[in-house]
């Protein structure tokens, strides 16, 4: 399920419809999982900032409180700071969980081994508002792909020197589309997020960047992927990842 907004005014009106408003009332803590690895460059969409601070404006206006989460080697407050943030931070007590910092757990998914940052379950209250994107020799990238990031970085090294050059994990990239599969039932069997909010710039690798003019928030990863690959992407390469979920859904 999901719900779609042409304004803030509605984006909140659809927090309490599809029942977040009632999360935070009730459970207080909220985890959100971004997109902010590095600062926005040019052709590389961030979590949009005007829409992270509507959201966390918005949980704390409902008694709740939350911490940003991702991983960036030690630099994600930083990231924050040079992306506006920084106001934030300082006025909600904001808390900045770097997960490459992060102790983790082991969990088994469709064989593989992922780890998953212990503090996750600390936070009852789970969303991901990532950005999303596909560009070039790049897989498309928003709710699924959003948790590649959400792994420590150290516990997904290789020896593989030409990988490991390219990617921050290259474990994940040896088997990438299935990795990625298995590392959202990971996370979904240790810590669940429970919604996703979905807005702001994007990246199109045959039309450069562009603004997803309305809102989207819902409480499953693949239907929203699916919608917004479809509605915005689908002059690009497929991410093969969303028919290995839905196989395994069908299953």
């Amino acid at each position: 399920m999901f719900l779609i907004s042409d304004n803030n005014h509605d984006l909140l009106l659809n927090m309490e419809a599809i029942g977040l408003t009632n999360e935070i009332i009730n459970k207080r803590d909220v985890l959100i999982k971004i997109n902010l690895s590095r600062p926005y460059t040019k052709n590389l969409p961030r979590t949009d900032m005007a829409l992270l601070k509507t959201i966390v404006e918005y949980i704390y206006e409902n008694n709740g409180r939350c911490a940003l989460a991702e991983g960036a080697n030690g630099y994600l407050k930083d990231n924050l700071i040079i992306s506006g943030f920084d106001n934030m931070l300082r006025h909600y007590g904001v808390n900045v969980v770097d997960i490459d910092l992060e102790d983790c757990d082991e969990v088994l998914s469709y064989g593989e081994q992922h780890y998953i940052p212990k503090c996750f379950q600390d936070y009852p209250v789970r969303i991901a508002v990532p950005s999303a994107s596909k560009r070039k020799d790049m897989l498309y990238s928003n709710n699924i792909k959003l948790f590649v990031g959400a792994v420590p970085r150290k516990m997904y090294q290789c020896t593989e020197t030409e990988i490991a050059q390219e990617a921050p994990r290259p474990k994940i990239h040896q088997n990438l589309h299935v990795s990625i599969a298995n590392l959202l039932h990971a996370i979904q069997k240790f810590s669940p997020f429970q919604f996703y909010v979905n807005g702001g710039l994007a990246y199109n690798e045959n039309i450069g960047e562009f603004n997803l003019v309305k809102t989207f928030i819902g409480n499953n990863a693949i239907d929203l992927d699916c919608y917004i690959y479809q509605k915005y992407f689908n002059d690009c390469e497929y991410p093969y990842y969303l028919d290995i979920l839905k196989t395994r859904l069908n299953a």
